[in-house]
């Protein structure tokens, strides 16, 4: 089925506009989905057959009826069955709508949950919620306002269907996050200056400095380098992309700066870097090496 008087939808100024929540649905003809350094919290729902996540650094396989939470700053690549799907629900704030819990009485709970991030079964009527969405998303429903009433509809649900230590567990990495956190994961990108990512968050860069040391416990320099780095490794094992890709996709403005960025934190050119990854060395042996050049 379509939607009625399609031309009637388009015109609105809420339809395919950019939303801070909304969903997409993705499914095993896609093969591969990639979402790089994600800007947005997002939670993974396998509605059929299974995905494997590769999330940051650790390796996760969701199976239909699972869901997984992913913070915001998150490196994701996901590899699907034959018949495997996602529906993906990505939104700025965590939202209950409800006046018996926020995520501030989360963060409470803390200290008395044990972190498990394992996937969760997925539970109620949240099942039909998925149904929905993927009749909406199937006839190009698009609107923001629609998809951003579902996002909150999966909060309520949430609520409903989950104990406060389940969401207390299910939300772990973000618990206790402060605004400049997450302002700053926000605003970063590859290879950024301190006094970009400072103009970004807008602050000064001294007060950027001393609030920064406070937060991450390192400096901004040494942060940006490992986060950069961290990409750059996500990324070369794509060896569907050519090095020029890689180079665009990471903001650097010639495949040289690319090149040159490389040879000095990794001491290897990004073929080099590609071919190390294929002979048998690890992420985190080559994270470690470019570590050792603060």
């Amino acid at each position: 089925m379509t939607l009625f008087n399609p031309p009637e939808h388009i015109s609105c100024h809420r339809y395919a506009t950019h939303a801070n929540s909304g969903w997409l649905r993705v499914n095993g003809s896609d093969k591969r989905f990639y979402r790089g350094m994600t800007a947005y919290h997002s939670i993974l729902f396998c509605t059929r057959g299974s995905v494997r996540l590769a999330i940051s650094d650790e390796l996760w396989e969701l199976r239909e009826g699972q869901m997984k939470f992913i913070p915001r700053g998150s490196t994701v690549n996901a590899t699907f069955s034959a018949d495997g799907e996602l529906l993906d629900a990505y939104f700025d704030v965590v939202d209950f709508i409800c006046d018996k819990i926020s995520l501030q009485q989360l963060e409470e709970l803390k200290l008395e949950v044990t972190y498990d991030p394992a996937p969760l079964e997925i539970r109620g009527a949240i099942h039909s919620l998925l149904t929905t969405l993927k009749v909406y998303l199937n006839d190009q429903a698009l609107c923001a306002y629609l998809h951003e009433l579902k996002v909150k509809e999966l909060f309520w649900n949430l609520r409903a269907y989950y104990s406060r230590e389940e969401l207390a567990t299910f939300l772990w990495p973000i618990l206790g996050e402060s605004k400049f956190h997450s302002d700053v994961i926000s605003a970063f990108s590859c290879n950024t200056k301190v006094y970009e990512l400072a103009e970004r968050v807008y602050m000064s860069t001294s007060a950027f400095y001393k609030r920064f040391r406070e937060e991450f416990g390192s400096s901004p320099e040494q942060w940006i380098r490992m986060q950069s780095n961290k990409q750059i490794l996500f990324l070369i094992q794509d060896y569907d992309l050519s090095i020029g890709e890689i180079a665009s996709q990471l903001s650097f403005n010639a495949q040289s700066s690319f090149s040159r960025y490389c040879s000095n934190n990794f001491g290897l050119s990004p073929s080099e870097l590609r071919h190390s990854l294929q002979g048998g060395a690890s992420p985190e042996e080559l994270l470690q090496r470019s570590g050792k050049n603060d």
